[in-house]
């Protein structure tokens, strides 16, 4: 028996910020797969996240799995605004509390700027947080006695929340105060910098280290389409058994399931994983080398595997 089934299968297709070509695109048709695999494998629990879409689609995939989704916003466990669907068969599911975790609290200091904006300037957390308030309580605007490589930080201190992080690099940028913060000579050169690798782990809530055995570019892409790791470990968390012994996960990308189970305090004893890109492959085996991995989901007889955990259980 498959105790749990997960998935966020692609969402390209399905996303407000794509081209919304909904189940004629390849990639969210991979959507068809995992119900395949949950009509095969008729796991006890089942979880599926996409993105926030239009009625009509979301509607098509809440007719297949027999449940409506719940919307959760990673704001609440995460320094990010990410707003996500999540279709589940386990039961009473609530919204989780908020962390009140800030952009600011997740931030690195003394990360480097863009060069091309003011070249060698650094940034430093610790020396913007007392200043992001005057002395009547009030926030500062332009102040010509803050340096100019800190206004990133009051960026950060005054939006509270990162956006989405997506899979392109330059997307993801922490973005100066409004121009009219800033002395006239410097408003077609503003400081702009990228998050760290580390702040992407931060932001979808992993360990700073998670994807260091992957170069950065790949590292970012990774995350940009990984899970909040705390929402769904909070989703786990209700599931009433803490024993799962069995547990399938369809494109699993860097496998924060597994994180998640550790956080929602759940053990398992096997954990297949069905994913094709190999950078998320070598950090889901640097993390967890014991993961059993299944190729490509478009090529997974599930009758068959199925036949073959089923032996594997009766010998255990």
């Amino acid at each position: 028996m498959i105790d749990l089934l997960l998935g966020g299968s692609p969402c390209q297709g399905f996303s407000f910020a794509g081209k919304q070509l909904n189940f004629s695109d390849p990639r969210s048709k991979l959507f068809f797969d995992y119900v395949k695999a949950l009509e095969a494998l008729k796991p006890k629990y089942f979880l599926l996240e996409n993105v926030k879409m239009k009625k009509e689609y979301e509607d098509v995939i809440t007719q297949h799995l027999g449940v409506k989704p719940i919307e959760i916003n990673s704001a609440l466990v995460s320094a990010q605004n990410r707003k996500r669907l999540y279709w589940t068969n386990i039961p009473n599911v609530t919204q989780p509390k908020d962390k009140g975790i800030n952009l600011v609290d997740i931030l690195e200091s003394d990360v480097e700027i863009n060069p091309g904006a003011i070249r060698g300037r650094k940034l430093n957390k610790a020396t913007i947080i007392g200043r992001r308030l005057n002395d009547q309580g009030k926030r500062e605007d332009y102040n010509k006695d803050i340096p100019i490589t800190q206004c990133l930080e009051v960026r950060a201190t005054n939006t509270n929340k990162s956006n989405c992080l997506t899979t392109v690099d330059k997307d993801n940028v922490l973005t100066p105060l409004p121009v009219g913060r800033y002395p006239d000579a410097l408003k077609n050169k503003l400081p702009f910098r990228y998050y760290t690798v580390t702040e992407y782990c931060r932001l979808q809530t992993l360990p700073d280290n998670y994807c260091d055995c992957i170069p950065e570019s790949q590292a970012k892409k990774c995350l940009g389409n990984g899970w909040t790791v705390d929402v769904i470990a909070h989703i786990l968390s209700f599931i009433p058994e803490t024993y799962l012994h069995t547990v399938v996960s369809l494109f699993d990308g860097i496998s924060c399931g597994q994180v998640a189970l550790e956080r929602a305090g759940k053990v398992y004893n096997q954990y297949y994983a069905s994913e094709i890109d190999k950078y998320a492959i070598a950090v889901t085996q640097k993390n967890y080398p014991h993961t059993m991995q299944l190729g490509d989901v478009t090529k997974i007889d599930w009758e068959v595997f199925k036949d073959r955990v089923n032996m594997i259980q009766k010998v255990s």
